[in-house]
């Protein structure tokens, strides 16, 4: 998975080696896989807990989604990519 020069730019020195040959997490998931099991599962109006959020693939589709969300990552060098990652999105609402 690939991430956007805009996403790479904001990321620390120490952690763009990561994503210069695209994510290098052990478990990567497509936003687009996240996005499809979030919206089977997961009710209008309703928060997407991810537990283990890795480099925030869940994250980023719960609010791209318009979804609340709450991601928990123990691997502290993957925080500063979630953060990346979520605010170079805009905001939606749900419809």
């Amino acid at each position: 998975m690939q991430i956007s020069q805009e996403q790479y730019n904001k990321l620390p020195e120490r952690l763009q080696k990561h994503f210069s040959r695209g994510n290098s997490h052990p478990t990567v998931k497509t936003v687009a896989l996240c996005e499809y099991l979030i919206k089977m599962v997961t009710p209008k109006g309703g928060i997407v807990l991810d537990p283990f959020a890795g480099s925030g693939s869940t994250l980023v589709a719960a609010k791209q989604n318009g979804f609340q969300y709450i991601g928990i990552e123990l691997t502290e060098e993957y925080i500063p990519i979630i953060e990346a990652r979520l605010n170079s999105l805009t905001q939606v609402k749900l419809l």
